[in-house]
This record gives C-alpha cells, sequence and structure tokens, in this order.
C-alpha cells in the first residue's frame, strides 16, 4: 500500500471542506424539500458529474463479483445520509457535526458487546470522555436564532449516521485497492439514486431553475469531495483519514455563523473536545494494540 501522508492529508482536508460546503447548501433546501428527494438529487447530480469525468478518463469498471460491496456500501450510506440530513433540518449546522464524530466511539462499543473485544482502561476513558461530550452537547443548553427547543429524534438520526458512516468508510477502504475513485463514486450515486428513488417519488416537488442549479451545485461539491476521499483513502490509512474529518466541526461553525446565525455555544465547544479527544485516544490505542509487538 502506498502511504504518501503529506498528499492525503491535504486532499482529505480538501475534501472535508467540500462537503461541509454541500451540508450548508443542503441545509438551506431543507426547508423547500424532502429529505428523501434532497438524497436522490443529490446522488443523481453527482452521478451526472462523475459520469462526465469516467466517460473522458474512460476507466475499467468493477467486475460483478464486487457488485454486492458496491450494494452494500450503497445502502449504509442511504441509511447515513438520510439520517445526517434530517438532523441538518433540526440543529444547528456545528453540533450536527459534533455529535457525528462519535464513530469510533460507537465502533469500540460494538466490538465489545458483539466480537467480546476486551476495554482496557484507557478505552473506557475514551468512551466516558466522548459520551460525556455527546451529554454536553445535547443537555448543555439549546438555542437556534428562532428559539426551537431540542429535537431528541434529530439528535438520534445525527448519532446513527456516523455508526453507518464508519461501516462505509471501512469498505471504501476496501475498494480503493482494487478500482479507480471515478468508478467507485459513480457506481454508488447511481445505486443509492436507484435505492431512494421509490421513497423520494412518494412526495416530490418539481425544483424551479433556481432551485435546480442548487441541486447542481450541490452534485459537483459532492462528486468533488467524494472524490478526494478516495484519492486520500487510496494513499494512507482510515484511522488518519478519520482524524482529518475533525476539521469540518470549524468550517460548520463558521458556515453556521454566516449563513444560518447560528453562533457556537460554550457547550458546544467543550462538548466536541471531549468527543474528539475521546476519539484520538480510541484511535491511538487501537493503532498500538495492532503495532507488531517488539522482538
Amino acid at each position: 500500500m502506498r502511504d504518501n501522508s503529506a498528499a492525503a492529508i491535504a486532499l482529505a482536508l480538501v475534501g472535508v471542506a467540500l462537503l461541509t460546503g454541500m451540508d450548508a447548501l443542503v441545509k438551506s433546501l431543507l426547508v423547500h424539500f424532502t429529505t428523501f428527494q434532497i438524497v436522490l438529487l443529490r446522488f443523481v447530480f453527482t452521478a451526472l458529474w462523475v459520469g462526465v469525468l469516467v466517460v473522458i478518463q474512460r476507466p475499467r469498471f468493477p467486475r460483478r463479483g464486487r457488485l454486492p460491496g458496491h450494494a452494500g456500501r450503497a445502502a449504509l450510506t442511504v441509511v447515513t445520509t438520510c439520517s445526517f440530513f434530517y438532523a441538518l433540518g433540526k440543529l444547528p449546522l456545528a453540533e450536527t457535526f459534533a455529535l457525528s464524530f462519535t464513530s469510533p466511539i460507537f465502533i469500540v462499543v460494538f466490538g465489545a458487546l458483539f466480537l467480546s473485544e476486551p476495554l482496557r482502561w484507557p478505552i473506557l476513558i475514551a468512551i466516558g470522555a466522548g459520551f460525556s461530550g455527546m451529554l454536553v452537547i445535547v443537555f448543555g443548553g439549546h438555542s437556534t436564532p428562532s428559539g426551537q427547543e431540542l429535537n431528541l429524534l434529530a439528535v438520534a438520526a445525527a448519532l446513527l449516521s456516523p455508526v453507518t458512516y464508519a461501516l462505509s468508510i471501512v469498505l471504501l477502504r476496501a475498494q480503493t485497492a482494487h478500482e479507480p475513485a471515478s468508478v467507485i463514486v459513480l457506481v454508488q450515486a447511481i445505486l443509492i439514486s436507484l435505492f431512494i428513488a421509490p421513497l423520494a417519488a412518494a412526495d416530490f416537488q418539481l425544483p424551479r431553475a433556481e432551485m435546480l442549479a442548487q441541486f447542481a451545485l450541490v452534485g459537483l461539491l459532492s462528486a468533488a469531495g467524494y472524490l478526494a476521499f478516495a484519492h486520500a483513502l487510496s494513499r494512507t490509512t482510515a484511522a488518519r483519514f478519520s482524524v482529518v474529518e475533525y476539521t469540518g466541526l470549524l468550517w460548520a461553525a463558521l458556515l453556521g455563523y454566516v449563513f444560518f446565525a447560528e453562533a457556537p455555544r460554550l457547550e458546544l465547544w467543550i462538548g466536541a473536545a471531549l468527543i474528539i479527544g475521546g476519539c484520538l485516544l480510541v484511535l491511538r490505542q487501537r493503532a498500538a494494540a495492532q503495532s507488531p509487538a517488539p522482538p
């Protein structure tokens, strides 16, 4: 495996910025359209943009035996995107991002519950820090420009998305070893569009021209962001990649303040620091556990 960490980190940082910008644009569209329709049009336009790149590059398409892996990741991405977008429509942008950072914590908990993996003291401290940060964000006071109360269903959706997202990232890491990034993104976008289409059709509204242009921009940001992610993952480990994603909170706080008048609360930064600190400790312990013993 190639490990060009500097280039991979730069690509991942670009991908985080692009996808955070896309999420801010999606949040503005959620006022007018259902979550399912936005997910559908996002991936339809993603497929169109990446399709142009594939026509130019003419890469080899995946073999039939790898299609189940693509379908499984597409199904996970449907759950991830729908739950995250639903939370975006109900919670401030930065809070939704902070809650979504809990994926390493959930992975460790599930490993202990279902795989009987041991929980050592550093891991338990990390889990405690992560969940404490989550509780600080959820119950440490909540305010929006309109004075809305905290939506617990939206919080649950925000916490569901990192679980399925973490699984999809692991699958993506395996796929980038065998297939070009453009092919992976195109196949995923097509499969996701097919999966979500029946749900979106139930309450589909034909967008006006200016709204259609916004959806096209959503698709472009999505395509560029995922291509950057896929290239980054082909050059470094998933653990290093996941640390870079925490920069999304800075973009989310900035975009939320500029475009939605969402001033981040002190509780958000305290909770986010606890979550990120716990996740970094988990990643460090997992890396140490996987390192070969000295001779």
